[in-house]
């Protein structure tokens, strides 16, 4: 099993030099094991680098993508416009997220 950090910044995304070493996006963390599917946790801006390396990986094959979305606070889904699965007609994604209770 491979588990991948693509982003783990809070609030705004600040890529650079300073946070070369743990990273400048916000959440999302890939989690690969011995099958095809993979299965992402969040979607912070770290999803775009994320959606264009499993595109790469998948070479045209049709992608399994589970994504779990821990919560919707904005770090947690900003990236989700830019995620390039996402406008693959081949590509099959499955989006879980937790209920809450408005009350």
């Amino acid at each position: 099993m491979t588990l991948r950090f693509w982003g783990v910044r809070g609030s705004i995304p600040v890529p650079g030099p300073a946070t070369v070493e743990f990273g400048g996006n916000t959440p999302c963390l890939e989690l690969q094991g011995t099958g095809e599917d993979v299965i992402l946790f969040d979607a912070g801006t770290g999803i775009r680098a994320a959606g264009k390396d499993l595109l790469l990986r998948a070479a045209g094959k049709p992608l399994r993508i589970h994504l779990l979305l821990t919560h919707f606070h904005w770090d947690h889904i900003q990236g989700l416009p830019f995620f390039g699965p996402l406008f693959d007609p081949t590509a099959h994604i499955t989006v879980y997220s937790s209920g809450f209770s408005a009350e």
